[in-house]
């Protein structure tokens, strides 16, 4: 199992890139290739990275009570860089005048983002019921509260 002080870095590390990333976080990759398009470039660092913490989190073992919210984030982590890359296909679809593949690739990315929304729902449920049943435990590993209120309709969403 991973040290709880090193678990909880892994794990906000990686919530943290779901979500934008920190201030001041450094790029992690080497830039644009010659070629490479603005919207393959972004998809693929953002990818890079994004897969690069998830492989982290999956040689890694979360401490039990952590483990379901561990399966969410792993999930949310490979959702999040197939969206990237629908979006990427999407843009680059829609500029070459491929309107078909565009609404294709459209239609997938919206599939993609809503159930994304959902493993954030669950993740967010998780992390809660986990502090409810072992009360600091998330302060342990440095995580703070797990989120936003959730609509008890968003809460049945995500059984």
């Amino acid at each position: 199992m991973t040290s709880p002080a090193e678990y909880g870095s892994l794990f906000r590390n990686a919530y943290a890139a779901l979500h934008g990333g920190r201030p001041g976080d450094a790029p992690s990759d080497s830039g644009r290739r010659p070629g490479e398009s603005l919207e393959e470039y972004l998809a693929r660092s953002r990818g890079e990275a994004l897969d690069r913490l998830r492989a982290r989190l999956e040689a890694g073992e979360p401490p039990p009570e952590l483990r379901s919210a561990h399966d969410l984030l792993v999930r949310l982590l490979a959702a999040s860089a197939e969206a990237d890359a629908a979006l990427a296909a999407q843009v680059e679809a829609y500029r070459c005048g491929n309107f078909g593949d565009s609404i294709s690739h459209s239609d997938r990315l919206h599939a993609i983002v809503a159930e994304s929304a959902r493993l954030d729902r669950g993740l967010i449920l998780a992390l809660r019921q986990t502090e409810a049943a072992a009360p600091g435990t998330l302060a342990a590993l440095g995580i703070e509260g797990p989120g936003p209120p959730i609509a008890a309709e968003d809460a049945e969403d995500s059984d």
